[in-house]
């Protein structure tokens, strides 16, 4: 009879106490402000190691500057995480401090839970309070919760590391224009060395392969199994090695300059156009074949030779490495301006670094949507055919005429077109760079349109710079005194 008279819903009798099992199961759902913490800061180092502010570093090249060493450098939290909101919300970021509100909000859900429409019994005379525990807890909920005004304030931990500050960051900057500077002098230098310890009469190959050789051996050292080791005891050194000293070895400009010239025959050897375009085919396959092969192996030999050492991050090291390189630049020029039988070389070093700086930063275009869109890394082949475009313009501003003749700036004027040629143009463009990319690049196809939109780009600046005026009024004047 009570079960008929109850019904399907069967509610509580009045008299009845509500069970607190109910009660504990829902506090025991919704989370406490000390679990929302630990949440939301999890959240926060997440999003601090996956996005802090950053731009990309030549190469490896591809630097590259694949992300600012800024994060690494300093280990700073950015000051805006990208975490996401609820069900269809999805896309748009939340800063931290909409988040502090969320876990505010929470936890004051948390201390009143919402009213539902079931009715709810009424209370037997045993379970009513005392009016003195009544009282007390009408007091101690006016009372304002400490925890709840702290969490829209703070819910990171209070050891947290500091935000670099812009002097830091001008002064890291700086260091790697440093090493740059001092990485280009040095590889400018290598490989004129090694471009004249391979010139000699009945040479079999191109003295520019084995700079190229070289180059892109460093350059799969750096960016092999030493590759974390050395960004992470210090970020510019990877740079230095990677963007400076590789990038200024190799030299893309100087190798479109040979291909042309072999291409016309333009050094007058004794043998007929199938012969030349044969000559320029192969120096543009044995060039990519030993850059390819070089970097190869340079990432299998990184296996062996381990460069695990400790540097000590600190600001006097960054501003000695901006010294360092600075002297090494003003040293060169110095000898240029007051030794003049070394200047067909001291030209080179002193207009090397600005090739390699413009390098580094034209890399940055790499990281851009259309780069990644066309599979065309767009700073690389800038870089590669603005240098052949400058080279092309230099060769003929101190060859072109039918006879030698004067030039108008001496034989200074020439050992300054020619340190253009060699210093700035050979360190502007790449060929370590190309050779990783071409490597990196998936699909293979795409990595084939590459190599070949370069090489065909190439080989037309060359065709309007110098071929027009070559076939228009001649290339046999050269500068008086000084032949190459």
């Amino acid at each position: 009879m009570d079960s008929q008279a109850a019904g399907p819903s069967r509610l509580p009798d009045a008299g009845t106490p509500q069970p607190r099992r109910s009660v504990d199961r829902r506090s025991a759902a919704t989370p406490t402000l000390s679990q929302k913490t630990s949440m939301i800061s999890a959240t926060d180092t997440f999003a601090s190691a996956t996005d802090g502010e950053g731009y990309y570093t030549d190469a490896a090249d591809v630097s590259a500057y694949h992300t600012d060493d800024g994060r690494s450098r300093f280990e700073s939290v950015p000051q805006t995480i990208n975490a996401h909101g609820l069900a269809g919300d999805d896309d748009a970021p939340l800063s931290r401090s909409s988040s502090n509100r969320t876990a505010q909000r929470g936890d004051t859900h948390a201390a009143h839970p919402p009213h539902t429409d079931t009715t709810q019994p009424q209370p037997s005379a045993q379970s009513l309070p005392s009016p003195t525990t009544a009282i007390s807890g009408s007091a101690a909920s006016t009372q304002r919760d400490p925890s709840n005004e702290e969490a829209g304030k703070q819910i990171e931990p209070d050891h947290q590391p500091p935000v670099p500050a812009a002097h830091h960051r001008v002064l890291r900057h700086c260091a790697v224009l440093g090493l740059l500077f001092f990485s280009a002098v040095w590889g400018t230098l290598a490989r004129e060395g090694l471009v004249a310890l391979n010139t000699y009469d009945g040479e079999s190959v191109a003295p520019l392969v084995w700079a190229q050789a070289v180059g892109c051996l460093i350059m799969g050292l750096a960016i092999g199994a030493n590759r974390q080791a050395i960004e992470g005891r210090y970020p510019p050194a990877y740079i230095m090695i990677t963007t400076g000293l590789c990038g200024s070895i190799t030299t893309f400009s100087k190798w479109m300059l040979d291909v042309f010239r072999a291409f016309g025959d333009q050094r007058h050897f004794d043998r007929h156009g199938l012969h030349n375009v044969m000559d320029a085919l192969s120096q543009t396959a044995v060039t990519i074949g030993m850059a390819l092969i070089s970097v190869s192996a340079g990432v299998a030999l990184s296996k062996v030779l381990n460069v695990e050492y400790v540097i000590r991050q600190t600001l006097v090291l960054d501003t000695s490495m901006f010294i360092l390189g600075l002297v090494f630049w003003i040293a060169s020029a110095i000898l240029c301006a007051l030794y003049a039988p070394f200047r067909h070389v001291t030209f080179s070093l002193v207009l090397a670094p600005p090739g390699t700086i413009l390098r580094w930063y034209l890399s940055r275009l790499n990281t851009w949507p259309a780069s990644k869109r066309l599979s065309l890394p767009l700073g690389t082949l800038t870089a590669n055919l603005l240098a052949t475009a400058i080279i092309c313009a230099a060769f003929t501003a101190s060859r072109a005429g039918s006879v030698p003749q004067s030039f108008a700036g001496g034989l200074t004027g020439c050992e300054a077109l020619q340190g253009l040629q060699d210093g700035f143009c050979g360190c502007l463009s790449t060929m370590s760079t190309f050779a990783v990319e071409l490597r990196t690049i998936k699909p293979s196809r795409k990595a084939v349109r590459y190599a070949v939109v370069s090489w065909a780009a190439g080989v037309l600046i060359c065709v309007v710079l110098i071929g027009a005026p070559w076939w228009s009024i001649g290339m046999d004047g050269r500068c008086l005194g000084y032949t190459s």
